[in-house]
């Protein structure tokens, strides 16, 4: 009678060397997966951006006379923003707000901003800890710039306050309070301009030593560079976030600080 023959089974050692093996394989890609996904992220967060300058650009060109977004000083926060376009039907949807992975922004948002079916509904009401991945700025002028004055950018002020000669203006990252923190922390962020181009900026440029600046915007009413974002508009403008202003304009001066 013939005998089956028995398969040899792993030594130990071999065992070891392929979990050894799938270690190291998922060593490697796990970076490349996570690269990926943050890529990912990203192009979503340049696509909402783009999305809220060009429905801002269709309200404005929509009136014959011309007109801006302009909160008063009591309605003056991110949410009455987007509520000025939802209401003339231009954008409605609240996850353009909130970035997916961006632990600052609130997720739990209704289906719309402004519901037909429920009348005039804010997908915000009753909860005033609300918070936004972007920033929006308020009465931006008719005959700003298209190409060099933002409209809106990804949370968090680049260059708040004077910053030493020689310094790199940075988003801004606080881990124990993300509503602080730049949507990608300090790698950089978004702005997008007047005529709908959106920009990836790892960071806003320096100051020259001798009191030149090295930035990489172009500031109000001029050509000059600047590395504040505040410089790019009027002081008669205001950077808002989901609860209200912080930062106003500077006209390119330096000043500003928050509206009171």
């Amino acid at each position: 009678m013939e005998r089956k023959k028995i398969g040899r089974g792993f030594t130990l050692i071999e065992l070891l060397i392929a979990i050894a093996v799938i270690g190291i394989l998922i060593a490697l890609l796990v970076p490349a997966v996570n690269k990926v996904m943050d890529s990912a992220r990203r192009a979503k967060g340049a696509n909402c951006l783009k999305q809220i300058a060009m429905a801002y650009s269709q309200y404005c060109n929509d009136d014959v006379n011309g007109r801006n977004i302009n909160l008063t000083k009591e309605t003056m926060t991110g949410k009455e923003w987007a509520l000025v376009l939802a209401r003339g039907g231009y954008l409605n949807d609240p996850s353009i707000y909130s970035f997916s992975g961006d632990s600052g922004a609130s997720k739990v948002v209704k289906k719309a901003i402004v519901d037909s079916n429920l009348g005039d509904n804010n997908a915000w009401d009753g909860d005033d800890d609300i918070e936004f991945s972007v920033y929006l700025i308020n009465n931006v002028p008719m005959d700003a710039p298209l190409s060099t004055t933002p409209i809106a950018f990804t949370r968090g002020v680049p260059g708040i306050g004077n910053d030493p000669a020689g310094s790199v203006s940075k988003w801004p990252e606080d881990k124990n309070d993300p509503k602080k923190s730049g949507v990608y922390g300090r790698k950089g962020g978004y702005i997008a301009y007047l005529d709908g181009h959106v920009e990836w900026h790892e960071d806003l440029g320096g100051s020259g030593t001798e009191g030149s600046n090295v930035g990489k915007l172009i500031a109000w009413g001029g050509s000059e560079t600047t590395n504040k974002i505040q410089d790019t508009i009027p002081s008669t403008a205001a950077i808002l976030s989901a609860s209200g202003v912080v930062e106003n304009g500077t006209d390119g001066s330096g000043g500003g600080g928050p509206v009171e």
